[in-house]
């Protein structure tokens, strides 16, 4: 593999790296993405064809092992991708895996994005021949999709037959872990061909959505005679018999409208199909008007680095992020999944917006404010959720999808031992309080105070009934406590042994509870009078209950070790250690709780961390923020106090999560440059995926590509935003090299940029006046068209 700063290609083919490059390559945009299977590939073994629709679910109602699996899973649609040749006289249509292969190269342009495969190769019958495949799922004409197969004969003439087609015959088999369940969701409809292409009409199996496919197979250079054949699951198209050679090569293009059901108000699917595809242009102008949509929407990313490590990071992470989250998906109101709109984690949405949102924050504020209002708009579910707990507020889901119900799976395979394991991550309450925190800190950057009004507020003060309620008064410690949770390791739902799943007093879950408490009562003193009483008027505020918030967040109880280390959870130091080097050698790859349970035994009983949870607290609450929150509720942690609790847990963290390095980076930006610019450079690699080796295959993971920009921007560069003022609190390491970031932000648009030794911030001279800039300095007025420099302390 090789990077340039634009582009990410590989110059030779690895059958046994395909899957990871199909997904590191798929393509979106914002309302379809389609993995980079090769057109004339077949999906066993080496390949998988993937195409998926943003939100587009199906409930999966299996019984495994006594317990019923009940959640959504992100449809594998009909396969609209095969397209294959081969030479008259031929048997076989074209495999790559029979030919040999001169030269390869698959290439991703990330500023056009367009894929290219261009193969020189001799096959089986010593014919050479050059294939050049473009691919684009369009940024201009959300429904469609496209391809461009050339055929280049080298030294030879003769006749080459195309073959196209539709294939419904497709499952969800993607995840290896997932496909001991029933990955059938499609029921085929009907299946039609003729002269304007070909039709597949299918319906999801639970849920009842109808599915459109419509294909257009054209052959440039001539008209040329097709037959058509359908049956039950795929409908096929021939062109016979279509003359090349070395002076006249073969173009094929194939374009496919993807419709479901939801997409249209007054036709069908297969209606909005068919008319999409007659009114589509050809390849050269469609992919003419996608590179010009693509160009537009990443004109909004301005950024330079001298290390091209960092350059290709940042530019890969914001490419995936953009075709994830683009304003084509803003009318979908989808939000964004874990490792993308693929299988992985069956497409849900978990918490990674709260990664993400510090990329989109200060670029891309509609899009921002689009994944926000995923969550606003299911808030009566989630106070549903909090009433069939017997808890007041809302309850947020760990794990949502369409409805905003809880999806989480409550067993999970480990694929070591091929036994079903108990999964109590459905217990990671913490889910409100980032989202409270997402909230809150968009208002911040953007100056939307409408939404907080209209939306965010309501959701903010809702999590914080629901801390305050789920919190009980412990008359022994006199404190409030917080049991039964999970927290974002992961890898302890339960105390060993316990007859029931959950810990207490994660510290993770009170602190950022109480953050959310004191928020509260911010949002409410923020709102004008007349909004603030529409607002206890609708939710039934009385004035007694910010009181308690109060006195919940101040008396919310943290557990420590007698080593002064901030204990991850009541009890954590009791449990026994573990060695994670002689682990990691005996099991290259493997996840530590799979390891321990094919032996019969439980993560739960280890000092074994999947992934950063107390350190996170140093990674959303940077500076002192974190010092204000604790000091609030009556602890006071200094630094050395801080830089012992992560040193003891970094020690003890197995990464297992790519989310892990990336936050740990953002954690020990001041505690430990050292072990944070070592983190940060790992995680920099997103595409490889080091926590799991079949991990990237499955998808993306998009957290830890917004969180290379969170770590950058509010840590490295120290650029945050306050109601009344921008913060600069820089901490950059020392090989960081040159940086250069455009942010706009509610005092306006910026340049923030490090020279290696000095901070720079540009007030665009369009800004609309001065802004007070607070620096380790002092605190200075930034007029518009002038810049500040900051040395870091």
């Amino acid at each position: 593999m090789s990077l340039s700063p634009s582009e990410l290609v590989f110059d030779h083919y690895d059958p046994a790296d395909e899957a990871r490059r199909e997904s590191l390559m798929a393509l979106g945009n914002g309302m379809l993405l389609v993995r980079a299977s090769a057109p004339w590939a077949s999906v066993e073994g080496t390949h998988y064809s993937g195409t998926y629709r943003a939100g587009c679910y199906d409930p999966l109602d299996q019984e495994v092992n006594g317990e019923r699996l009940d959640c959504e899973v992100l449809v594998n649609l009909p396969n609209w991708l095969p397209l294959t040749f081969r030479i008259e006289g031929e048997a076989a249509w074209f495999s790559l895996d029979d030919a040999e292969i001169l030269e390869y190269r698959h290439r991703l342009n990330m500023i056009a994005g367009i894929v290219t495969r261009d193969i020189d190769l001799r096959d089986r019958c010593g014919r050479r021949m050059r294939l050049i495949e473009h691919r684009l799922v369009s940024m201009a004409r959300p429904e469609l999709a496209a391809l461009s197969l050339e055929v280049r004969p080298e030294g030879w003439s003769g006749r080459v037959e195309i073959r196209s087609a539709i294939d419904g015959g497709v499952v969800n088999a993607k995840v290896a872990r997932f496909r001991p369940l029933d990955g059938r969701h499609l029921d085929i409809l009907s299946t039609e061909a003729g002269a304007d292409g070909l039709l597949l009409r299918a319906r999801s199996r639970r849920s009842g959505t109808g599915i459109a496919v419509a294909t257009r197979t054209r052959l440039a250079g001539g008209t040329v005679v097709a037959r058509w054949t359908a049956e039950d699951c795929t409908v096929v198209e021939e062109h016979l018999l279509c003359e090349v050679g070395p002076e006249t090569g073969l173009v094929v293009e194939k374009l496919a409208a993807i419709i479901i059901g939801t997409d249209m108000a007054a036709m069908d699917a297969a209606s909005a199909a068919r008319e999409a595809i007659r009114a589509a242009p050809d390849f050269p102008a469609l992919r003419e008007a996608h590179a010009k949509a693509w160009c537009r929407l990443q004109d909004g990313v301005i950024l330079a680095a001298e290390r091209p490590d960092l350059d290709r990071a940042l530019r890969l992470g914001a490419f995936h992020l953009l075709q994830t989250v683009s304003p084509q998906a803003m009318p979908l109101g989808a939000g964004v999944p874990a490792r993308g709109w693929q299988e992985a984690y069956h497409g849900q949405i978990f918490w990674d917006e709260i990664f993400v949102l510090p990329f989109l924050g200060l670029r891309f504020p509609d899009l921002a404010r689009s994944l926000l209002l995923y969550r606003c708009r299911r808030l009566d579910t989630a106070r549903a959720a909090a009433r069939q707990h017997g808890l007041r507020g809302a309850m947020f889901p760990w794990r949502s999808a369409t409805t905003g119900r809880e999806e989480t799976p409550k067993l999970q395979l480990n694929p070591l031992s091929g036994r079903w394991m108990p999964d109590h991550t459905r217990l990671q309450r913490h889910i409100g309080a980032a989202i409270a925190y997402n909230i809150w800190h968009y208002v911040l950057a953007t100056g939307d105070e409408a939404f907080l009004a209209e939306h965010g507020a309501a959701v903010i003060i809702e999590v914080a009934r629901f801390w305050a309620s789920l919190a009980r008064f412990d008359p022994l410690s006199g404190r409030w406590r917080i049991r039964g949770v999970v927290g974002p390791d992961e890898y302890h739902g339960a105390y060993p042994g316990a007859a029931s799943p959950g810990i207490d007093d994660n510290a993770y879950t009170n602190v950022m509870a109480a953050w959310t408490l004191f928020r509260a009562q911010d949002v409410l003193d923020r709102l004008p009078a007349a909004q603030r009483e529409i607002i206890r008027d609708d939710l039934g505020l009385g004035t007694e209950e910010p009181a308690l918030w109060d006195r919940v967040a101040r008396g919310l109880r943290l557990a420590f070790h007698e080593n002064g280390v901030l204990a991850q959870f009541d009890g954590f130091d009791r449990l026994e250690p573990l060695d994670l080097q002689a682990m990691a050698e005996a099991h290259p790859g493997q996840r530590v709780d799979w390891v321990l349970e094919a032996r019969s035994e439980t993560a739960d009983a280890y000092q074994a961390v999947k992934q950063a949870d107390v350190v996170m607290l140093l990674h959303l609450l940077p500076g002192r923020e974190l010092e204000e929150v604790l000091g609030r509720m009556g602890y006071h942690l200094g630094a050395d106090q801080l830089r012992h609790t992560a040193a003891w847990y970094l020690a003890r963290t197995t990464h297992d999560s790519s989310l892990s390095r990336i936050i740990w980076a953002g954690a020990l930006a001041r505690l430990d440059p050292d072990a944070s610019w070592c983190l940060f450079q790992e995680a920099m690699h997103p595409e490889r995926d080091p926590s799991n080796a079949s991990a990237a295959a499955d998808g993306v993971h998009l957290g830890a590509m917004g969180g290379i920009y969170d770590v950058l921007q509010r840590h490295y560069l120290g650029f945050r935003v306050r109601e009344d003022a921008i913060m600069l609190d820089p901490a950059p390491p020392a090989a960081l090299g040159h940086v250069r970031l455009d942010l706009h932000c509610r005092f306006g648009a910026f340049r923030l940029a490090w020279s290696g030794s000095i901070l720079t911030l540009r007030s665009n001279a369009e800004n609309r006046g001065a802004v007070t800039v607070i620096h380790p300095g002092g605190t200075v007025l930034l007029s518009a068209g002038e810049e500040i420099s900051v040395i870091p302390g």
